[in-house]
């Protein structure tokens, strides 16, 4: 595994995408078994294999920079910003949420209605975990987050490493709690227990458990909403254990594990899906959740509504006497003389930094002619 994963990362000194370190050791692993590994090798590998090596090896494989692919969504309230749980894509939100703070407003201060945020500092204080996607277009159209201000997170199944990782830094930095929608079953059991409990996989920081709140399903609603169960072959494996571990009381169990039937091939029980709701219903039971939490609209301190304040105020004076700018700015560059030898001016700068895009070259040499005029 470690000789897979130095081919792919040129020795460790590049990211490699967790196919990429597939392809470098199925070769080695398939002549290790005698046999061609196919049809399916490769989820397996990346989804199971690879995240179990690198748990069970924490010193081998700790400075290991592996890419995951994302598998689901988080998307904040007002800003229209989403933000895919693959591992690149955190990293990059965590750092924006850290070292981002709103300074002058430069050339978007002509927007007077919106704050410069990112993350949950001013924009959103909570973050709503749905374990299905499917749910996005319905709480769109009810305008969800930006009425109760919350982010909305879903996500295909157990949360990947980098869900986790999102939800630990926002939640402990920014003191937000983690509300945990799911359907009531085995599988929601385990999604709720691997957003707060440690495990293998992820380590949450101190205090993580006491941020999230299991908004359920639960078997209180089951029963209060009258909602349709469903049957469900759990095999011969016993999911009580299981249940026990992820937070499920007695009464749960007994309805999640009727116990063991032979004409069914082992233990069986019921479950109910958050698809058994209607759209109005459920949208109507998360509001009556997120009511009874008090979560509120986000209105920041005094401080930083003086600040906004004078923005919206600089941003209106800058639209009051931007045409004259702008006319002026037009008549000025009509003036300047255009380089008979642009072009080879910026190829010029282009071999000299390789990096930058023609456009660049061009606005460098057009800040040069205008100094001079």
């Amino acid at each position: 595994m470690e000789r897979a994963y130095l081919a792919a990362s040129a020795n460790g000194t590049l990211p490699a995408h967790a196919r990429q370190i597939m392809y470098q050791a199925r070769g080695p692993m398939q002549e290790l078994v005698g046999k061609t590994l196919g049809k399916g090798f490769d989820s397996y590998f990346t989804q199971t294999l690879l995240p179990n090596y690198m748990a069970e090896h924490p010193e081998q494989t700790g400075q290991w920079d592996t890419v995951f692919d994302a598998r689901g969504h988080l998307t904040e309230p007002h800003t229209g910003r989403s933000v895919p749980l693959g591992t690149l894509a955190v990293r990059e939100y965590l750092s924006d949420t850290k070292w981002r703070t709103p300074g002058p407003s430069g050339a978007a201060r002509q927007d007077t209605r919106s704050y410069p945020t990112s993350g949950p500092r001013h924009r959103y204080g909570a973050i709503l975990f749905i374990e299905k996607e499917g749910f996005t277009p319905l709480f769109e159209a009810v305008n969800l987050a930006e009425r109760y201000d919350i982010a909305i997170m879903s996500t295909k199944g157990v949360s990947v490493v980098a869900s986790r990782l999102l939800v630990d830094k926002l939640c402990a930095e920014h003191d937000v709690p983690l509300l945990v929608v799911r359907d009531f079953d085995i599988s929601g059991f385990i999604i709720a227990g691997t957003l707060q409990r440690s495990t293998r996989r992820y380590e949450f920081s101190a205090g993580h458990a006491e941020r999230v709140i299991d908004l359920g399903l639960r078997l209180d609603d089951v029963q209060r909403l009258n909602l349709p169960a469903e049957e469900v072959l759990h095999g011969k494996s016993d999911p009580t254990a299981n249940l026990v571990e992820n937070g499920a009381t007695p009464e749960e169990i007994e309805f999640l594990c009727r116990g063991w039937e032979s004409s069914n091939g082992g233990y069986w029980g019921e479950r109910v899906e958050l698809n058994a709701f209607t759209s109005d219903a459920l949208v109507g039971w998360i509001e009556g959740k997120l009511d009874a939490l008090g979560i509120k609209k986000i209105v920041p301190d005094d401080a930083t509504l003086e600040q906004a304040f004078r923005r919206a105020a600089e941003a209106h004076y800058i639209n009051e006497h931007s045409r004259e700018i702008e006319n002026a700015a037009r008549e000025h560059a009509e003036r300047i003389e255009v380089p008979g030898d642009l072009g080879a001016r910026v190829q010029d700068q282009l071999q000299q930094d390789r990096e930058k895009p023609w456009d660049a070259a061009v606005g460098t040499l057009a800040g040069e002619a205008d100094d001079k005029t």
